[in-house]
Order: structure tokens, then C-alpha cells, then sequence
């Protein structure tokens, strides 16, 4: 019997469609099938699910869309063609865990959709790549199954007659950034039950340093808005309040360091290492968790992580002042699509 319908939306993804596929079939059993939606890709990825089709007859097909439109528009897609109750979107540069698919409808039994997290292990090399698997499996993992408001279909399911009745995604929303993850989320979670479960898992390629510098600093900022406009943290992952404290912890330590060797009149000075002391210490305490984590699993990479954290939270502190400060001087570029979501009271 057909469970489940997993969309994978692809853009020139020749070099791992088809493992992200085989690992779909290899967690799913027989209840699945899997639907590539191709989104005018300029490479032979497309060949290469019409080769793999012939291995799984009738269970694996290939979409292809009339235009470049995007993730949300090739999911939408997707979730039309698909012939399951409950539908499951998967990245193409994803790997599923083989009891992914079966966690994830054991879950469904109590809920109308489940996000999963990435595994702590990327599929590609590199510290930063490394880095970035360790904080997001750390912060999504760390609390066990929560109730969750972001659908982060990178690697989330949902009941199909559910997904319908939201109208799918957002498709207007500027793609490539994938905040139609959130706006999803929020509409979802205020009529039905979403739930985070650790269990379902995936690995996951992650950009390199400049990529990485580039995508946090863009999305931090635009979620930045999204905040203004609502007022309220994630209840889990990388957005949650505590993480949001650290941050804004290690900027004003930073702050606070630069500005105290200028000749300022006293105690100026005094009071800014003592604001970057008790910023630092604040932020290390925030951080503990993970650094404890990390250095659980790559004791010898410790140092090298932590420095990473330094950066890219420095990152993230920047974006987030940056995003508030064009959203409260009126030049959201997204804040406005959130607008019919209730500001936290």
C-alpha cells in the first residue's frame, strides 16, 4: 500500500539526485514513491531520474516544469502529482537515514505534519561544512520532540488533505532564501499540530566558507524582519531565544571591546570591559551546550569549531541588527508578506 509521497524538487542536481534518491527507496520500503520535479535544470540531471525510473517502475517520475520557478512553485507541483496520503519533501542534495520515512509516519500518528533535523555528519568534507552540521543537529535535537512552527521541507512531511487546505506554499515569496518554510509553518500551526521529531533524519551538503558567510548573513537578516513583524523566537533550533541572547551577547562583547581603548573620558572605559567581560561570558555560557557536544565528537576540531562559532554568530548578531533596523525604518523587502501573522503580545 502507498504511504507516502516524497517531492524532491531539482535544479541542475546531477551530482546527487540520484543518491538522494536511492536513499528515499532505501528508508521507504515498499509504501513509497518518490517524485522529482525538475525545474528547467541545464544539466542531464533529468536523464539521470528517467535512467533511474527504469529501476523502480510506476514508484519514481519525473515532473518537469514549464518554467524556472523556484522550490516552493516545484513542491507545489510535486504535492499535486502525488498519489499518497501524506506527502514528505526532500532537498536534492540531501541523503535520507534508512529509518527516516518509517520514524516520520510513526510520528504522523500524532500529528498533521513532522520536521526532521540533519544529521551531525555532512555529506561533504570541510570544517565549516562540519561546523554547520554539528550546531543544526545540536540545536534541532537537543530538546527531543517538540512542538515546532517552522516547516523546513528540506526535510518535513505532512498529511496531504493538510497541505491542501493551507493552499500549499507560498510561490510569490523571493525564492532562494526559503522563507516560505516559515510563512507555511506559521499558517499550519495555527489550525493544526506540527511537530519537530529528531528521529527523522537526513545528512546534508553544506556551502563552504564564502557561500556560508554570504547565505547566513542574508537569511538572518531577512528573518530579522520576519521578527519585527511578529515578535516571537522559534520554539527550537537556531532561532530560539537563547540562541538570539548569545548572539546579541557576543556583538555587544565585540562593541564593547572596540570602543574601550578609544580615549573616552572616565569610567567609559572601565564600564566597557566590564559590558565585554559580561558579554563573552554570557555568550559562552549560551554556547555551552554544543561546545560540550562538539567537543564530544571532534575533540582534536575544538578549537577550530569554537572559532567558527565566533564568526559566524558575529555574523548572525550583524545580520539580525541590520534586518531590525531596515524593517523599523520601513524598508522590510519581506516583512509585509508576514503581515497577517499576529505580532507575540
Amino acid at each position: 500500500m502507498l504511504e507516502v509521497s516524497v517531492v524532491i524538487p531539482s535544479y541542475n542536481s546531477a551530482r546527487t539526485i540520484e543518491r538522494c534518491v536511492r536513499s528515499v527507496f532505501e528508508s521507504g520500503g515498499g509504501g513509497v514513491e518518490v517524485i522529482v520535479v525538475d525545474d528547467c535544470s541545464t544539466d542531464d540531471s533529468p536523464a539521470r531520474v528517467e535512467r533511474m525510473a527504469a529501476a523502480w517502475p510506476g514508484r519514481l517520475r519525473l515532473v518537469r516544469q514549464p518554467a524556472n520557478r523556484g522550490p516552493a512553485a516545484a513542491r507545489n507541483r510535486g504535492a499535486g502529482e502525488a498519489r499518497a496520503p501524506n506527502l514528505f519533501f526532500l532537498d536534492s542534495d540531501t541523503e535520507m537515514l534508512r529509518d527516516a520515512l518509517p520514524n516520520f509516519l510513526a510520528r504522523l500518528g500524532e500529528a498533521d505534519a513532522v520536521v526532521g533535523i540533519y544529521h551531525d555528519e555532512p555529506l561533504n568534507r570541510g570544517l565549516v561544512p562540519l561546523y554547520k552540521a554539528l550546531l543544526n543537529y545540536y540545536f534541532f535535537s537537543r530538546l527531543g520532540v517538540i512542538a515546532y512552527e517552522v516547516f523546513d521541507a528540506s526535510r518535513a512531511g505532512v498529511r496531504r488533505e493538510v497541505f491542501e487546505s493551507l493552499g500549499g506554499f507560498d510561490p510569490s515569496l523571493g525564492w532562494g532564501m526559503d522563507y516560505e518554510n516559515e510563512e507555511l509553518g506559521y499558517r499550519l500551526c495555527e489550525r493544526y499540530k506540527q511537530l519537530l521529531d529528531p528521529a527523522v533524519a537526513v545528512r546534508h551538503e553544506f556551502p563552504g566558507f564564502k557561500k556560508m558567510t554570504t547565505t547566513y548573513f542574508k537569511r538572518v537578516a531577512l528573518w530579522a524582519e520576519i521578527f519585527v513583524r511578529r515578535r516571537r523566537f522559534e520554539s527550537g533550533g537556531v532561532t530560539s531565544v537563547g540562541t538570539g541572547i548569545s548572539s546579541a551577547a557576543l556583538l555587544v562583547t565585540v562593541a564593547a571591546a572596540v570602543l574601550a581603548p578609544l580615549p573616552l573620558p572616565t569610567p567609559i572605559p572601565t564600564g566597557l570591559w566590564l559590558a565585554a567581560a559580561a558579554g563573552f561570558a554570557l555568550y559562552l555560557w549560551g554556547y555551552r551546550g554544543f561546545f560540550a557536544f562538539a567537543r564530544r565528537k571532534h575533540p582534536a576540531k575544538l578549537p577550530a569549531l569554537v572559532g567558527c562559532n565566533i564568526f559566524f554568530t558575529l555574523i548572525a548578531a550583524s545580520a539580525a541588527f541590520f534586518g531590525m533596523l531596515r524593517a523599523l525604518l520601513g524598508a522590510s523587502s519581506i516583512g509585509d508578506k508576514f503581515r497577517h501573522f499576529p505580532a507575540a503580545k
